[in-house]
C-alpha cells in the first residue's frame, strides 16, 4: 500500500504541474475581481504588471514605424480595460459582460506608426538615406490602406496560429489652432481562441511591405 503513494502523488503531479505554469484561460469570478481591481488602480503596481505583455520596438525602421507589439491574455485584457475607465464609467457589473461578450480569446495589439509621426533628429540624419520609394512602395503606405499592407502572424513552434478577427484603429494627432489633426498611424487588434494558443514561447511577427520581419516574443508560462 505504501509503495503506491508515491506513484500516485507523481501522477497528480503529472496532471497539475502543466497547469501551474500556464496562463489563465478560463477567468472565474475572484479572477476577473481581481484583474478589475488592479486596473482600477491604475498605478505603479498595475503598470508593471502590464509591461510584461508589450514589447517596445527600438530597432531601426524606414517608412512606416512598428513602434510596438503587446499581448494580452484574457487576464490582462480586463486590467488593461478597467485600468483606462474610472469605476463611475466602468462597473465590475459591466466589467464581467464585457468579459462574458468578448469570450475567452488572446489579443494581439501591432501599433503602426507612419514617418511624419517621427521627425528627424542629429542623431537620425547620420544614417544614410534610403533609396526614394518605388510607386508600388508608395501606394503601400497611403495613408487610407497603409496597414492593410502588413502581414500579422502569431507562431508557436514555428506554426502559424489562425486569427479569429481582426480590426483596426486609427491614430490621430491631436488638432490645434494652426493645424487640424492628421492620421499619424494605426493600431491593429488581432483576436485568438485560447483553444488555439499554448502556454509556451510565442511569437508575434509582423511582415512588412518590403518583406522584413519584426517579431516580439512572449512567454505564456510565465504570464497569467
Amino acid at each position: 500500500m505504501n509503495r503506491r503513494i508515491p506513484a500516485t502523488i507523481a501522477a497528480l503531479l503529472c496532471v497539475v504541474s502543466p497547469l501551474v505554469n500556464a496562463y489563465d484561460k478560463q477567468l472565474d469570478a475572484h479572477a476577473i475581481h481581481e484583474a478589475y481591481i488592479l486596473g482600477q488602480r491604475n498605478d505603479k503596481s498595475t503598470g508593471d504588471f502590464l509591461a510584461n505583455y508589450l514589447s517596445q520596438i527600438t530597432e531601426p525602421q524606414n517608412d512606416v514605424h512598428i513602434a510596438q507589439i503587446e499581448l494580452l491574455t484574457p487576464y490582462a485584457q480586463i486590467i488593461d480595460e478597467s485600468r483606462q475607465k474610472s469605476a463611475d464609467r466602468f462597473t465590475e457589473e459591466q466589467c464581467i459582460q464585457d468579459h462574458k461578450s468578448r469570450g475567452n480569446i488572446v489579443k494581439v495589439n501591432v501599433t503602426l506608426m507612419l514617418p511624419s509621426a517621427y521627425p528627424k533628429t542629429a542623431e537620425s540624419k547620420e544614417v544614410p538615406t534610403p533609396p526614394p520609394a518605388t510607386g508600388s512602395e508608395k501606394s503601400a503606405i497611403r495613408p487610407e490602406n497603409f496597414w492593410q499592407n502588413f502581414q500579422f502572424n502569431l507562431k508557436q513552434n514555428g506554426k502559424t496560429i489562425p486569427s479569429r478577427g481582426i480590426s483596426n484603429q486609427p491614430i490621430h494627432s491631436t488638432a490645434t489652432n494652426t493645424a487640424p489633426a492628421v492620421l499619424t498611424g494605426e493600431n491593429v487588434w488581432l483576436d485568438y481562441d485560447v483553444k488555439d494558443v499554448a502556454s509556451e514561447l510565442t511569437n508575434v511577427e509582423v511582415v512588412t511591405p518590403q518583406g522584413k520581419i519584426i517579431k516580439a516574443t512572449f512567454d505564456l508560462k510565465k504570464l497569467r
